[in-house]
């Protein structure tokens, strides 16, 4: 039978994941994430759904990460009242993570004289919808289709989403993991897939050889400079695995005497739910961390360590003599306590920045990375003094060598990969790379375009 895949986000950018699956017998949605970059209120997020919400009966969700869950309470304002379903983890996360969003939201549609997105009403109706599920636990999706959740190594139960009808299948990547947590197992692999719809967020980059291996050093030497200069070592961070990594790396760092002792502070609420939510679901761990928590380690408390539990504490942490690390939220500068934080040590030669993940294009993160010597915070000019230091080995994406072996080790039952989640840059290399190393038929399709498979 034929089916149709629609490319409604994601498609020609990085965030706002959204794709529809019509098996002719029924309509799938996987992902219905906020669209992110400059703020946090993009245009594109108050657009209406290019579908009918009343007509989608399930939603498949890969991830808890916003741009991939932040427009789903308003799919449900907007009359959605099907299935929800990820993984366990991923709904655990979800609820902390929507709620967060909704003040970000909010002052993005005041900024722009529009009508907030959704309120928290909405989310729990969403929530209400929303179902966990194991890995590798099929799930009829009704007209024969099948559908299961294979560990994309990303973030705490990150998925990707196989759909199966009799002898053929399309797999959802959803984000791929490229192994360099220290608290997760490796993605699967995928060897029979015949339609691939997958990310290429790094699609054009390769990590420098022995860069993973060498994360934690790197983090020592940016840990111990920062200390010696008497500054604040600053870093944004993603709530959502990315606060874990670093907290458990620090503590290691701490625990085994390679850094200074110096205080740890946690300036974001978020995180500190989300921890949390890691903790209530060990499973979804690696061997390793499973085992250090059945003994009974809380594996991201150390005494240096503080939860920063309100904004007035935010601020006297700000005043507070001395070396010290902040890690606060959001992960790309563009909301959070973390632009405060930036305002403050930007003009400071002693502190250091340090950056850890993906920027898209436009975010205040993204500016820095590129050398801006001036920012603007809150309609503020401001100076770029301070060092601006860069870990790429604790990314959650593939590279672009990754995928490219992502993809071949399912080649000989490939028929056709479309590369989305990407700049355009990015994916176009992706495509070439695939095209030309494995002989694959690969395309970007841009957003609003389709594709018919045989599923």
């Amino acid at each position: 039978m034929q089916s149709k895949v629609y490319f409604y986000g994601a498609a020609g950018s990085v965030t706002g994941s959204n794709f529809l699956l019509d098996t002719g017998t029924s309509k799938i949605l996987i992902d219905c994430g906020l669209f992110q970059g400059k703020n946090a209120g993009e245009e594109n997020n108050w657009a209406e759904f290019p579908f009918d919400p009343t007509t989608i009966p399930i939603l498949i969700n890969t991830h808890a990460h916003i741009d991939h869950i932040g427009r789903i309470p308003l799919l449900v304002k907007r009359g959605f009242k099907g299935r929800i379903i990820s993984t366990e983890a991923t709904r655990a996360m979800a609820l902390p993570l929507l709620l967060d969003c909704v003040g970000l939201l909010k002052h993005d549609a005041e900024l722009y004289g529009k009508e907030p997105l959704y309120d928290e009403h909405d989310i729990d109706a969403a929530m209400a919808l929303w179902e966990g599920i194991p890995y590798h636990h099929k799930v009829d999706m009704g007209g024969g289709v099948e559908v299961e959740l294979l560990d994309a190594g990303h973030i705490l139960g990150s998925a990707m989403a196989k759909f199966t009808r009799g002898s053929s299948n399309i797999v959802f990547t959803g984000d791929l993991g490229g192994g360099n947590s220290p608290l997760l197992p490796p993605i699967e692999d995928v060897t029979d897939a015949q339609y691939l719809v997958m990310e290429s967020v790094y699609g054009n980059k390769v990590r420098p050889e022995g860069e993973q291996k060498h994360t934690r050093d790197r983090l020592e030497n940016v840990i111990e400079e920062s200390v010696a200069r008497g500054g604040t070592l600053l870093i944004p961070a993603f709530s959502t695995e990315r606060t874990q990594d670093l907290l458990f790396e620090i503590r290691t760092l701490m625990v085994e005497k390679r850094v200074p002792s110096v205080p740890v502070y946690v300036d974001s609420p978020l995180a500190e739910k989300m921890t949390a939510a890691f903790l209530a679901y060990p499973q979804y761990f690696n061997e390793e961390i499973q085992k250090r928590i059945t003994s009974g380690e809380n594996i991201f408390s150390f005494p240096e360590m503080h939860i920063v539990e309100d904004e007035d504490a935010s601020r006297r942490m700000m005043d507070t003599q001395g070396p010290k690390i902040i890690l606060a939220g959001s992960g790309m500068s563009n909301g959070g306590r973390v632009v405060g934080h930036e305002r403050a040590i930007l003009p400071d030669e002693k502190s250091t920045l340090l950056i850890v993940g993906y920027q898209a294009a436009g975010s205040l993160g993204r500016q820095l990375i590129e050398g801006a010597t001036h920012v603007q915070i809150h309609k503020q000019k401001v100076p770029v003094r301070c060092r601006i230091e860069t870990i790429y080995g604790y990314s959650a994406h593939m590279d672009g060598e990754q995928l490219v072996e992502f993809v071949n080790k399912t080649r000989d039952t490939l028929r056709e990969v479309f590369v989305v989640m990407g700049e355009p840059v990015a994916s176009s290399t992706l495509v070439q790379r695939i095209r030309d190393y494995l002989s694959v038929k690969a395309i970007a399709p841009e957003a609003g375009e389709s594709a018919t498979i045989e599923l």
